[in-house]
């Protein structure tokens, strides 16, 4: 009896070592075997040493084998998430792939310059990854640093990275640079690898677009949005196209598809501005331009804008905050200083238009309206009998024949004539008048 327990102990132990063994850990065919005694337990020593080795030689890419897909806009608990736990997985041991997978969120997020610094780590730590590469090359691409960014996309191509994406981007990165041709061939050769890859299409209209080809350039988007509905680029340049053409009823249906997929997108909420802007909807065009700086606090072309309708409207105040908000955002913005003056200069603040005029001719010394200005605040002079800036408030244009002032909508003013003319004239049309006697 005693034998008999033992034979069923015996297997019931043997059971529990092997549940404590992770799922899938021994192959199948190591299952089959039937070994026995001390040559069965040396085996299976052998079999968890050389697994536990295994296992710790991996831990790093187990720490960091997951993350998330690229989070959609608003989806920042998946986001953050991702984010926790590669910054865990670094404060542990800081392996160079989480360095370069947070790099990779980041730069979605828009953190560019944080992603930048994660993705210089990763390359410090290995610099054999081409796709850390790759990562960084598209980093530099949202940089607006294409050279830099082709540099390193050839570093990844070098190391083995063959993929259209890859492709894509360095043909983005070449026509940037306005390298047509080159560009091309690699966008030729990501739709080889992909026919389907609808930003590729997107390139190549954009190609067509700078070299002047318009309709080309609207087939391409047109079959990129077909391929790739959700790609914002498309249409914004869509829709971008049609508003400088005159079709403002497309630019407003492409618009209008895109706030479907991107409700709180700035760059969307500007463009439907610039429509309403062209359409001569100056109302309805604030309203737009303001919704874009409350998205982003940032975009400095919205305030700039709304300086114009505000100028248009003679809101010479509104008008200088908003230009003076552009100066802080981007202070080599073209013109501004221009701009600033002559608020100064129709409020009568000729101290201030002077120093925004003067610092203006400085930077551009062909800027012919900021030496218009200085002159008149200088001389203080009315600044309503020149013409000054486009989108200002409309003048009239006064006659040199007219005195100003003088009211010709109701005055037919006739100019003096020699009297001789006149006297010819007026026996001329005596003749013309007194009929012949029979």
């Amino acid at each position: 009896m005693i034998k008999e327990r033992k034979s069923e102990r015996v297997p019931q132990r043997r059971l529990k070592e092997r549940k404590s063994l992770p799922d899938g850990f021994l192959p199948n065919g190591f299952r089959s075997f039937n070994l026995h005694g001390a040559t069965r337990s040396l085996f299976r020593s052998l079999i968890i040493a050389l697994s536990l080795f295994l296992f710790s030689c991996d831990s790093e890419d187990r720490q960091t084998a997951y993350i998330p897909d690229f989070p959609k806009p608003g989806d920042s608990s998946r986001t953050e998430g991702a984010l926790r736990a590669l910054t865990g997985a670094i404060n542990q041991s800081s392996p160079a792939s989480a360095y370069a997978k947070r790099a990779a969120i980041l730069m979605v997020m828009g953190r560019v310059n944080e992603a930048l610094a994660d993705i210089n780590e990763a390359i410090d730590r290995n610099d054999n990854a081409g796709t850390f590469y790759l990562t960084r090359a598209q980093i530099l691409r949202a940089l607006n640093q294409p050279s830099k960014a082709f540099q390193n996309a050839e570093r990844a191509e070098i190391l083995g990275v063959d993929t259209p994406e890859l492709y894509t981007l360095q043909g983005d990165l070449l026509q940037q640079q306005n390298e047509f041709d080159k560009a091309r061939l690699y966008l030729a050769k990501a739709l080889q690898m992909a026919p389907y890859d609808g930003e590729a299409y997107f390139f190549n209209g954009l190609i067509a677009a700078r070299q002047g080809d318009t309709t080309r350039a609207l087939e391409l988007y047109r079959h990129s949005l077909q391929l790739k509905p959700r790609y914002l680029e498309t249409y914004n340049q869509l829709s971008s196209i049609y508003r400088t053409t005159g079709d403002l009823n497309s630019a407003l249906v492409y618009n209008e598809q895109a706030l479907r997929y991107f409700p709180n997108n700035p760059r969307l909420a500007y463009g439907r501005g610039l429509i309403y802007h062209t359409e001569g909807k100056l109302d309805s065009a604030m309203i737009y331009y303001q919704q874009t700086a409350k998205l982003q606090a940032g975009y400095y072309q919205a305030y700039f804008q709304m300086g114009l309708i505000n100028q248009k409207y003679r809101n010479y105040y509104t008008a200088l905050a908003n230009y003076q908000r552009v100066q802080q955002l981007r202070p080599q913005f073209p013109r501004i200083d221009t701009y600033i003056g002559y608020c100064h200069e129709q409020m009568g603040q000729y101290d201030l238009a002077i120093a925004a005029y003067t610092k203006a001719t400085q930077l551009n010394a062909t800027d012919q309206q900021a030496a218009a200005g200085l002159w008149r605040s200088q001389h203080v002079q009315n600044p309503y009998n020149s013409l000054f800036l486009p989108d200002t408030i409309d003048k009239p244009i006064v006659s040199s024949r007219v005195r100003p002032g003088l009211d010709t909508t109701r005055v037919r003013v006739m100019t003096i004539q020699p009297r001789m003319q006149m006297e010819s004239r007026t026996s001329d049309s005596l003749q013309r008048t007194v009929k012949p006697i029979n």
